[in-house]
């Protein structure tokens, strides 16, 4: 008897374990950053430029532009931060402080010409995502400025766009 009783409750709970959805975190508002891809408005530079040979050092990065939207999406938004020792165009991780997004205090990011970024609360919590889309018409004729000894250091205006997913109801 005892041992039905257990092949019973073994049933259930792999039932249970089987039909279970796991949680997930309500997509919240998607905002814009330095406007859209056929319209961009934003501005990033990396100090000194950035090539195609592993950086020495850190990489001094500064990104800002417009936010616009949905719900809270308002204002400008500015990124200030660097690129790990080791960076290269065709790949870097940085990382830094956001200004002028309420509930946003931090990023990090890892690519190239797709970069993607996590973004965390003053907690370190996952708040949202971004996705800049930085090959842009304005960057075209700088697309060879990372085989030059200065490297790539961008700064003017109208160089990427993105889009920001928060999570929950932000």
């Amino acid at each position: 008897m005892a041992a039905k009783c257990r092949v019973t409750l073994g049933l259930a709970v792999l039932a249970a374990a089987v039909t279970a959805q796991p949680a997930r975190a309500a997509p919240g508002p998607t905002c814009t950053w330095a406007g859209t891809p056929t319209a961009p408005n934003g501005t990033f530079s990396v100090t000194p430029g950035v090539t195609n040979f592993p950086s020495s050092g850190p990489l001094k990065f500064f990104a800002t532009g417009p936010l616009g939207g949905g719900p809270g999406c308002h204002g400008t938004m500015t990124w200030i931060g660097r690129l790990d020792t080791g960076a290269t165009c065709p790949f870097s991780t940085f990382r830094g402080r956001v200004k002028g997004f309420p509930g946003v205090a931090r990023f990090v990011g890892r690519g190239s010409l797709d970069v993607p970024s996590l973004l965390y609360d003053r907690k370190g919590n996952l708040v949202g995502v971004e996705n800049a889309q930085i090959m842009t018409q304005t960057n075209s004729s700088h697309f060879l400025d990372c085989t030059t000894p200065q490297g790539f250091s961008g700064g003017w205006p109208d160089m990427f766009s993105s889009v920001i997913t928060r999570f929950g109801t932000g």
